[in-house]
């Protein structure tokens, strides 16, 4: 699957979107060094990101503009629950349609596969995610005290399916899905 922009990008190169590859592998070493070398949270592991190019997938996109990786989201999943575990874009795309596509070919895998629920992890204080799992429908189900160490506090967030297909007509009038 490959989901393209309708619209050019200034420069002319049109934003893609598709499922990783292992050879993503060192698009995504690269993209999490300019992201998230200045973050607190620092780096992902590089175990973390072989798992997804190479056990994941289908369940995790990468986007383009031209040839220039500058986003991805990262879902895992366990039975018929997905867990969407970090969705990052390149801060000279943050404001731009990257984070629509990425979100937009999840929610189009979502839809298209036998899942019951799809989990967010976040901090009471990221809004910014907060406002796009709750753009997506979702609610938080959990709060989780200590769960990366003492005083680290994070949500749980689920929308299932049922959620899904409630909010499908409002993801067709979006164009989340087609």
């Amino acid at each position: 699957m490959t989901i393209e922009t309708l619209t050019q990008h200034p420069e002319g190169a049109r934003y893609t979107v598709r499922p990783l590859g292992s050879s993503d592998y060192v698009h995504l070493r690269r993209l999490e060094a300019e992201i998230w070398s200045g973050d607190g949270a620092g780096e992902l592991c590089p175990h973390y990101l072989r798992l997804c190019t190479e056990l994941y997938r289908d369940w995790c996109f990468l986007a383009f503009d031209g040839e220039r990786p500058v986003g991805y989201v990262l879902n895992f999943v366990a039975g018929t629950t997905v867990y969407c575990a970090t969705l990052a874009v390149h801060p000279e795309y943050q404001k731009g349609r990257v984070n629509y596509l990425l979100i937009r070919a999840m929610v189009s895998k979502l839809l298209n596969e036998n899942i019951e629920e799809c989990r967010f992890l976040v901090e009471p204080g990221n809004n910014d995610a907060r406002s796009v799992h709750n753009a997506l429908g979702a609610r938080v189900v959990e709060e989780v005290q200590d769960f990366y160490g003492p005083g680290d506090t994070r949500l749980w967030s689920a929308i299932t399916k049922d959620d899904l297909e409630r909010v499908r007509a409002r993801y067709t009038r979006l164009k989340l899905v087609s």
